[in-house]
């Protein structure tokens, strides 16, 4: 898929769900919402750990995460 094609967001649930079935903690904590993934914590400290083990797991799995577009809300 090319950025900015109309099934971008659906492949990228797609894949996202089945990639991420072994290590996701549970809803409200983790979304994946159109291509984006929302991690939510109690503590920034809980926040950076969650999001390294999802950059950790992801790539495991051949996927490439930038961590430099991350933003912490």
């Amino acid at each position: 898929m090319h950025q900015g094609s109309a099934l971008s967001p659906f492949v990228f649930v797609i894949v996202m769900e089945a990639l991420s079935r072994e290590f996701r903690v549970a809803l409200p904590w983790e979304l994946l919402y159109a291509d984006h993934l929302v991690v939510i914590a109690e503590t920034e400290d809980d926040l950076i750990k969650s999001l390294n083990e999802w950059k950790d797991n992801m790539e495991n799995r051949g996927m490439r995460v930038i961590i430099n577009k991350t933003k912490v809300i």
